[in-house]
């Protein structure tokens, strides 16, 4: 047993000799403080344009940006357009949805056809009307000429 603890001792290293400071350590190598000085400032500018320049990680963020917001504006697009081609497809085979959009659009109405409009009660919400009358406006009231009449008080 004794001699398994000298072998333990004996494989310790020594202790370790003092650290030198970093500037006795670079000011040992010829040019050491301006050549990691100036490594130092080359990785900055580095870190710089990798992250600021022409091509760097914020300009491929917003390059991300944009192309999340228009494959959105293609999608509400390409929806729109759908509606557009399913409505021209109506517009062109469907006699009842022409003429339910000639009568919505244009305000026409059919012969004989009666239009009420009624007086909506106090409190209710806006008057709708589905067409203009029938009758064409009627024209405009002549003007009558203002006289100037004198004041009670004399001037």
């Amino acid at each position: 047993m004794g001699l398994l603890s000298s072998r333990r001792q004996a494989k310790t290293p020594p202790s370790s000799p003092a650290r030198k400071p970093v500037g006795q350590i670079l000011s040992k190598i010829p040019g050491g403080k301006f050549l990691w000085s100036g490594m130092f400032l080359m990785s900055l500018g580095l870190g710089w344009w990798l992250l600021f320049g022409d091509k760097g990680l914020y300009h491929l963020y917003s390059l991300r940006q944009e192309r999340d917001r228009l494959l959105q504006e293609n999608m509400v697009l390409r929806d729109e357009l759908e509606r557009m081609v399913k409505r021209i497809d109506r517009l062109r085979h469907d006699h009842e949805f022409i003429e339910d959009t000639i009568r919505r659009e244009l305000h026409f109405i059919k012969k004989n056809e009666l239009i009420f409009q009624l007086q909506p009660e106090v409190g209710s919400g806006p008057q709708v009307t589905q067409a203009p009358p029938l009758a064409p406006p009627p024209p405009p009231a002549a003007k009558a000429k203002k006289t100037r009449q004198p004041r009670p008080d004399g001037q």
